[in-house]
């Protein structure tokens, strides 16, 4: 009961999920690691890992930006793109200023990286950034972005944080408590900080925690109206794009099916990264007793980490199965091999 056949290459996990309705679901995903060759072509990784559970923090969780998210999970709308990378000077030279960017299939984003700067007091008293210091390499991650929290006021009443990214810098309420404060190296090159006062969104590639906004405000209201008429039950107002990752610009306009281009530039040894995203066609067929049912699954996430270098590609199918849950003996999942002509599963 309750098991996993899986015949292909890659590793896979299924847990039960509640839906919005309170219909249970059978949930399956599926991971698969693929190396990033010197050639620049991708090929099946000797490992693979495990479908998480539960998001990984790149530290302490709560005081350091998510590095994954958690794989078995709702259905997705679409495909995250994430990535997770380190900004190279081209020729390892040390630069001042760099723009980055990424392109998977009709995805496309640019920001721009900067050397270590502070806030400092000009001839007329205001603030004016320090020049940017060179660099050769420099993560690309929320920590190094706009955000964070004030906590130079006396009074812990008047401490404040950056919903958006709380791990980040340079978020200040009051111009005496940015003073000497770390500039964020990351930002979007449509809107530069020139001003203590600016608040920009987040620059990043990488994923967004859930209770970080704007992904929060799409989980609902949990009030008293809520309370009343819901509990335990999601509330009428669950927006279900709460189950995506990626920021808004990473979230592609229809899932990929593979096949599709991807290039970063300067986000890598190389300075342009340029390969085709895997394609893969899975097929799964869930047995209850003696009889059976044929399901697909989307490719909900692509993680690109350049150092390693690989990229992760996450399928995710879900099957609601609420009055047939104690029925269910197993899932198999098996690799079809495209052939020319093939269109997408």
């Amino acid at each position: 009961m309750w098991a996993i056949d899986n015949r292909t290459p890659f590793s896979a996990g299924w847990t039960w999920m509640v839906d919005k309705d309170g219909a249970k679901r059978w949930v399956v995903a599926v991971k698969g690691a693929y190396d990033i060759l010197e050639n620049q072509d991708t090929r099946l990784a000797d490992s693979q890992p495990e479908p998480l559970l539960m998001p990984c923090y790149r530290g302490e969780p709560g005081r350091s930006s998510m590095l994954h998210d958690a794989d078995l999970t709702a259905p997705k709308a679409t495909t995250d793109v994430i990535v997770d990378a380190v900004a190279h000077a081209p020729g390892g030279r040390p630069t001042t200023t760099l723009d980055v960017s990424l392109r998977v299939g009709p995805v496309t984003k640019q920001l721009r990286v900067l050397g270590e700067r502070r806030w400092k007091r000009n001839l007329v008293g205001g603030l004016t950034p320090t020049p940017p210091q060179p660099f050769a390499t420099l993560p690309v991650i929320y920590e190094r972005a706009f955000g964070g929290a004030d906590t130079r006021a006396a009074d812990p009443a008047e401490h404040r944080i950056h919903v958006s990214n709380p791990v980040g810098t340079g978020f200040a309420t009051r111009a005496a408590h940015a003073e000497d404060m770390p500039l964020p190296n990351i930002e979007d090159p449509r809107q530069p900080i020139r001003s203590w006062k600016d608040r920009p969104a987040p620059a990043g590639f990488g994923a967004i925690a859930s209770y970080w906004a704007p992904r929060l405000g799409l989980g609902g209201t949990f009030d008293a109206h809520w309370r009343k008429t819901r509990h335990p039950l999601l509330p009428e107002d669950f927006d279900e794009r709460f189950h995506q990752c990626a920021p808004a610009d990473q979230q592609t306009p229809g899932f990929l099916v593979g096949g599709e281009a991807i290039e970063l530039v300067n986000l890598s040894r190389w300075s342009h990264l340029r390969f085709t995203l895997p394609k893969v066609w899975l097929t799964f067929r869930t047995y209850f007793g003696r009889e059976s049912v044929e399901h697909r699954a989307r490719l909900h996430t692509v993680i690109i980490e350049p150092e390693v270098p690989q990229v992760l590609l996450v399928w995710h199918t879900s099957l609601s199965c609420h009055h047939r849950t104690d029925m269910l003996d197993v899932t198999v999942i098996d690799q079809k091999e495209f052939l020319t002509g093939d269109s997408a599963p």
